[in-house]
C-alpha cells in the first residue's frame, strides 16, 4: 500500500505560468493565420532559365520578368542556369526555399525527361504550377542544300536515304527532340539526331550546313527563313503561323497521310513545392495580368508563340497530361538521351 506522505502533490510555483509567455504563444497562433503574401515580395525575385542564353526561352522570360518587376514593385532578376538539357536549373529550383522568390521557366521538357533518365526531381511532386505563358508549334526548317522543297519531297528523300539526313536540337530530351522523334515515328523515316548545348550553337550548325534540318520554335529560324538562308517546309502545330502563313501544317498536307499529327510545346512558370498558397495565388494573378497585356501578347506572337492564360490547376493538369502522354510516346518510339 502506497504511503501518501511519500508522494506529495506537485504544485507549480507562482511564476511558472508566465503571462508574457502566454501572450507570446497567442501571438504566434495569430501570426500563423496571417497571410504570407501580405509582405510579398519584399526583396528581389530570381527567375531561373534552365537553358543557355540566346534562345526563345530567355527572350520569353525577360519579357515577363520586366512586367512582373513593374507589377510587384521589386526587381525580377533573370538568371540562366544551363546544363544537362535543362536539368541543372530545374533541380536547383526544386531544391530552393519554397518562398516564392525563385521562379522557374518550365517547358514541356519537364514532362519528357523524367521518362528518359533518373533525375533528382519529379515534375508532379517537386513543383507548384503558377501558370502558362505560351504554347507553340515547331517549324521544320531545312538548309538550302537539302534536296527537298516541300514535306513530300523531304519524306521521299529520307526514306530513300535512311540515316543520311540529320536534324539538330537544343538538347537531348527537350521539346525539339521530342517533336522530331514523334515525326520520325509517324512518318516512318530515320533522320539522325544531333544535340547541341542550346539554341545558339544549333542555329549556327543549320546555317553552316553542319546539319540538314531543325524542328524549332520560330524565334531562331524566322529571321533566317525571311532572309532566304533556310527553307520552311511545315509547321507541327494545329494551325498555321501568322508569321509564316504560306507554310502548311503537317496534318493538312494530304499527300503525307498524317491527318492526326500535331505537336506543340509550351512555356510556363513554376515554383518549388510547398510554397504558401497565398504567395502562389499572388504570383498566379500577376502572371495572368501580364499575359493579358496587349503589348506582351503582340511580342509573344511576333516570336511565334500563342499567348496562353491557364493558371495553377489548369496548368498543373497540362503538365500531368503531357507527362502521361509523352511517357507513352517515348516507350513506343524508343527515344533515348544522346
Amino acid at each position: 500500500m502506497l504511503n501518501s506522505e511519500n508522494y506529495k502533490i506537485w504544485r507549480p510555483p507562482l511564476n511558472f505560468i508566465n503571462p508574457s509567455k502566454i501572450i507570446a504563444l497567442l501571438l504566434l497562433t495569430l501570426l500563423g493565420n496571417v497571410s504570407w503574401a501580405q509582405g510579398f515580395p519584399n526583396k528581389p525575385i530570381r527567375f531561373i532559365v534552365p537553358f543557355p542564353p540566346g534562345g526563345g526561352a530567355e527572350s520569353t522570360v525577360r519579357l515577363v520578368a520586366q512586367k512582373m518587376s513593374e507589377g510587384l514593385g521589386q526587381p525580377v532578376v533573370v538568371e540562366t542556369r544551363p546544363g544537362a538539357g535543362g536539368n541543372i536549373g530545374t533541380e536547383y529550383v526544386a531544391r530552393s526555399q519554397p518562398d516564392g522568390y525563385t521562379l522557374l521557366l518550365a517547358t514541356s521538357g519537364m514532362s519528357i525527361q523524367p521518362h528518359m533518365a533518373r533525375l533528382n526531381w519529379d515534375p508532379l511532386r517537386d513543383f507548384t504550377p503558377i501558370g502558362l505563358i505560351a504554347s507553340y508549334g515547331l517549324v521544320i526548317a531545312a538548309h538550302p542544300s537539302v534536296p527537298a522543297q516541300n514535306m513530300q519531297e523531304l519524306i521521299s528523300y529520307a526514306k530513300a536515304n535512311p540515316g543520311k539526313l540529320t536534324y539538330g536540337s537544343s538538347g537531348s530530351g527537350g521539346p525539339l527532340h521530342m517533336g522530331a522523334e514523334l515525326f520520325n515515328s509517324q512518318a516512318n523515316t530515320r533522320m539522325l539526331h544531333i544535340p547541341y548545348k542550346g539554341n545558339a550553337p544549333m542555329t549556327l550548325a543549320i546555317l553552316s550546313g553542319e546539319i540538314n534540318l531543325v524542328f524549332d520554335s520560330q524565334v531562331g529560324p524566322l529571321p533566317n527563313i525571311r532572309a532566304g538562308k533556310l527553307k520552311a517546309l511545315a509547321m507541327t502545330g494545329k494551325k498555321r503561323s501568322p508569321n509564316l502563313p504560306e507554310v502548311p501544317t503537317i496534318r493538312e498536307i494530304k499527300e503525307l497521310n498524317l491527318p492526326n499529327f500535331e505537336y506543340e510545346s509550351w512555356n510556363g512558370v513554376v515554383v518549388a513545392a510547398n510554397t504558401p498558397a497565398d504567395i502562389v495565388q499572388k504570383l498566379s494573378q500577376e502572371l495572368a495580368r501580364i499575359t493579358a497585356l496587349p503589348d506582351v501578347r503582340e511580342k509573344l506572337m511576333a516570336m511565334g508563340y500563342d499567348p496562353r492564360s491557364e493558371l495553377k490547376e489548369e496548368f498543373g493538369a497540362i503538365i500531368a497530361n503531357d507527362f502521361k502522354r509523352f511517357g507513352q510516346v517515348i516507350r513506343e518510339v524508343g527515344m533515348k538521351l544522346d
